[in-house]
């Protein structure tokens, strides 16, 4: 008898978390979990590497500065022959100059290396920033059955892409811990892909500003991992990182 009324208890919850909020109850408690709209809206300098990990060790690095308030974006990293490769250019228009060893890229070569850098910030910011991005333009969001993920009952965000970004036919399932609002783990499929990935999100911290999101995303399938050894958001940044390298 006591096991069926723990049954019976256990439905009515899950019931009543489908029914008792809306997807936008979903989406406030995030934001909340993260600092807010308006902490998120006064960070104006965001500075992060993206440093993916296999068997514990870093397989690469990317560093990030963007003026958020600009567009103004500083993306540097290593090439394949170990040569540093510094792109200064404007996420909004896409736009600016490459320098391999200091060395000005010819135009041609110039272009390649934006669109490759642009593509680099889509990909590794949303890594990161997914929990404030809920709400951007041509992102439809549905609120699933809630699962419980490790102990953890979480509501469950369905999200798809009309259009948007680089690759539209991504999914992506963005698992909310009930009580705290913030994201345990994400499933996503890529578009063209047929097997998921699945990360649990950990090492939570505060940029700087009360922004609060998670530095680490490991792989539960195998043993890899996005890292963020460094995210913060910064003050102030001199005029010059963005025009000089």
């Amino acid at each position: 008898m006591k096991k069926i009324c723990f049954v019976i208890s256990l439905v009515a919850l899950l019931s009543g978390c489908v029914t008792g909020q809306t997807k936008e109850d979903v989406i406030e408690k995030v934001w909340d979990a993260a600092g807010g709209k308006k902490t998120w809206k006064n960070s104006r300098f965001l500075t992060f590497v993206f440093a993916p990990e296999k068997d514990g060790k870093a397989v690469f690095k990317r560093s990030h500065l963007w003026d958020r308030y600009t567009g103004d974006y500083r993306f540097e990293t290593k090439t394949a022959t170990n040569q540093t490769l510094i792109v200064l250019f404007n996420v909004n228009n896409q736009k600016g100059k490459s320098f391999i060893n200091g060395r000005s890229l010819p135009d041609s070569s110039n272009a390649v290396e934006i669109k490759k850098a642009y593509g680099h910030f889509v990909n590794d910011s949303y890594w990161l920033l997914a929990p404030l991005k809920l709400e951007d333009p041509g992102v439809s969001v549905t609120l699933e059955t809630p699962e419980e993920i490790e102990g953890t009952l979480c509501d469950v965000l369905h999200l798809n892409f009309d259009k948007v970004g680089l690759t539209p036919g991504d999914q992506y399932w963005i698992y909310v811990d009930s009580d705290t609002g913030l994201i345990k783990r994400w499933k996503f499929l890529l578009q063209g892909k047929n097997q998921p990935g699945i990360f649990n999100w950990t090492r939570y911290k505060d940029l700087g500003s009360g922004l609060k999101l998670s530095t680490r995303k490991e792989n539960i399938n195998e043993n890899n991992a996005i890292t963020f050894p460094v995210a913060s958001v910064l003050i102030s940044v001199e005029p010059e990182k963005f025009t000089k390298k």
